[in-house]
């Protein structure tokens, strides 16, 4: 408007940015009319020196006319209010609906569902959080095992490397003496490098006392240890009426083949 038009308003009016912006006075009325039709409309935040009724009336409008995405802040004593947090944070509305990630190598039962959901919605937890809880410590427990999975490979591979050609031998004397001296142990189990080592030992050191540990298995024959295989080898060297100091002797060809089965023995490989 020009200052002809400004002139006629209340002196109050004329610096509004309304009259100031209008063209002319039919705009300025309009404008006048769409602020007018938004009184009691609109909900503004109280001034600095606006008493506690009034902010608290501005709250409450404020969560009212949020449709539930404000909550007025509950107290801890007020087990209604701090719940409807909860479930407005991502809560389920009970235990049973969170969910768990399907994981390659790791099931899971009802019984572990059942205790952690039960946990997890005692403590609040959103399904988010206790289902990339879950994942997280789930997964660390699969490399866990995969990595001892692993290391148990390994130092059996090691231990193969080793014993060499007395691996299966070795192995062989190790579970009879596991079978033997500790019938609680399952004849099946899978022992680990270092229990083999040690069952193994227990067995030289039945060896080393002059004494036959396995003097017979279904499977492997006739069993004895490096020591007996030495003793042996040398009653047949020295007894001249044995066959196998006689080519010509009967037996002479199953001494020889008896023979290099106890060397085989006292070297510790396959007989």
């Amino acid at each position: 408007m020009n200052e002809e038009q400004l002139a006629v308003l209340p002196e109050q009016v004329r610096s509004w940015d309304e009259a100031k912006n209008s063209d002319t006075p039919e705009i300025f009325w309009d404008r006048l009319t769409n602020m007018r039709s938004k009184i009691g409309t609109g909900l503004y935040k109280p001034g600095e020196d606006a008493g506690k009724e009034d902010v608290a009336a501005f709250l409450n409008k404020a969560v009212e006319l949020s449709n539930g995405k404000l909550l007025p802040r509950p107290s801890d004593d007020d087990e209604e209010s701090m719940s409807a947090l909860y479930s407005a944070m991502g809560r389920p509305a009970d235990a049973e609906g969170y969910e768990f990630a399907e994981l390659d190598g790791n099931k899971i039962g009802d019984d572990y569902k059942k205790f952690v959901s039960e946990l997890g919605f005692k403590l609040n937890l959103t399904k988010s959080q206790l289902k990339n809880l879950d994942e997280t410590f789930r997964t660390r427990d699969l490399n866990v095992a995969n990595e001892a999975s692993n290391k148990f490979k390994d130092d059996l591979s090691t231990l193969n490397q080793e014993w060499g050609f007395a691996y299966d031998q070795r192995v062989h004397m190790a579970k009879k003496v596991a079978s033997t001296f500790f019938p609680h142990l399952d004849p099946d189990t899978d022992f680990s490098a270092s229990e083999l080592r040690s069952f193994h030992s227990i067995a030289k050191q039945f060896a080393s006392g002059g004494k036959e540990f396995a003097s017979h298995d279904s499977e492997q024959g006739n069993m004895m240890t490096p020591l007996d295989a030495s003793a042996k080898i040398a009653e047949m060297r020295n007894n001249k009426d044995h066959p196998y100091n006689n080519p010509r002797a009967p037996g002479h060809d199953d001494a020889k083949k008896k023979m290099r089965e106890l060397y085989k023995i006292k070297n510790n490989l396959p007989v």
